[in-house]
């Protein structure tokens, strides 16, 4: 959502509201239907963790649908638009994240109807003692804030989880051929293509958390400089060597050229710009960057110093952004993974000599029939 100034807002409430009606009305007709033949056996199982899951992903849509909306019904109730910004969503919506998380870990490894204790111990002793240790090396190295930690000491817990799965699945299988240990985990994810994507879609889902915990790192740095002035953000110093303009077809580019250092060394030149386009009487803002899988430099010409006549370097150092991208990438491939079809299993038999218990007949000797008296 954007909050634009648009006359699609009461075309949207219509739309979501006739869809409430229906959804509502299908429920009503069919609730008889719908009620469960059977009741929940224990909390600790496959089928309260569906439900969990479930009511979780309701309790965000319920916080995201009424925070989008609470500015139309506010003007419409009040006469005053009240706007709600990014810190309500961040702060409903990251301990939702967190616990379906949790439950991407715990979820599949239950067993259906009731999880014995010795199924727990077996299943998630190493994954909980790997995550703790994660979060308490982490918290010694200056790790500090609380959700970004709770988000890393359960992404490992995960990870450890779908890999044990994979290790003991593998291993069996390889106990079998004699076959490596990717080769073998390649065989047991197509022998069950769903369950086995579904893991890798779960893999996807910890590198987007991984991602989104280093939000909690992210700096900027804004500073008005002239040609030779340098700013600091991180392990970077950003250094504005020369500005040019930069004439195109269709628009004008005021360019500036920025060079990178890291420990005084030098890395590359960032050339952020402001384009000013000729037909429309539009600016446009082109954002340099340099990317990693550590880390995002985001470097911004962000206009002119009204009080200095002077170019304004605004640099933003994010952390992480490359594993939202990569586990999205991943997700996508676990999908597919699960929408194909089961591998069949096929025993190879192999071709074996059966000594014969018929002694053979000496060369040249040649059976005649023998003939019986009283017989046709």
């Amino acid at each position: 959502h954007a909050f634009a100034q648009s006359n699609i807002g009461p075309w949207f409430v219509a739309f979501m509201g006739i869809t409430l009606a229906v959804c509502l009305g299908a429920y009503l007709k069919n609730r008889d239907y719908l009620a469960s033949e059977n009741q929940l056996d224990s909390v600790i199982s496959r089928e309260s963790s569906f439900l969990f899951n479930n009511l979780l992903f309701l309790v965000a849509c319920v916080a995201v649908l009424s925070g989008t909306l609470f500015p139309v019904f506010s003007e419409w109730f009040t006469g005053n638009r009240i706007s709600v910004g990014a810190p309500y969503f961040n702060r409903v919506n990251i301990p939702i994240g967190l616990l379906i998380l949790f439950l991407t870990g715990v979820g599949p490894l239950l067993a259906w109807r009731k999880t014995s204790r010795e199924s727990l111990k077996r299943n998630f002793g190493w994954p909980v003692l790997i995550g703790l240790l994660a979060g308490a090396v982490a918290f010694a190295w200056g790790f500090r804030p609380y959700y970004s930690l709770a988000s890393l000491i359960l992404c490992v817990f995960v990870a450890a989880t779908i890999l044990l799965e994979f290790y003991r699945g593998s291993r069996v299988i390889r106990a079998r051929s004699g076959a490596s240990f990717a080769a073998c985990a390649i065989d047991l994810t197509m022998r069950n293509t769903r369950r086995y994507g579904g893991y890798i879609i779960h893999m996807g889902m910890v590198f987007v958390f991984i991602g989104l915990a280093g939000t909690a790192f992210n700096r900027d740095v804004q500073k008005s400089m002239q040609v030779g002035d340098s700013l600091q953000i991180g392990p970077y110093t950003l250094v504005l060597q020369a500005t040019d303009s930069k004439p195109e077809k269709n628009y004008t580019a005021q360019r500036m050229m920025v060079e990178v250092l890291r420990a005084n060394q030098p890395m590359m030149m960032l050339f952020p710009e402001k384009r000013n386009f000729l037909t429309n009487k539009e600016n446009g803002t082109m954002v340099a960057i340099y990317s990693t899988l550590k880390e995002d430099l985001y470097v911004v010409f962000a206009g002119i110093d009204p009080d200095t006549q002077q170019p304004v370097i605004h640099a933003y150092l994010n952390p992480l952004v490359k594993w939202i991208w990569f586990g999205g990438v991943t997700v996508v491939f676990g999908t597919l993974i699960a929408l194909l079809p089961n591998r069949r299993s096929v025993l190879v038999l192999a071709p074996a000599q059966q000594p014969s218990t018929v002694e053979p007949v000496p060369h040249g000797v040649v059976a005649s029939p023998i003939l019986r008296e009283g017989h046709d």
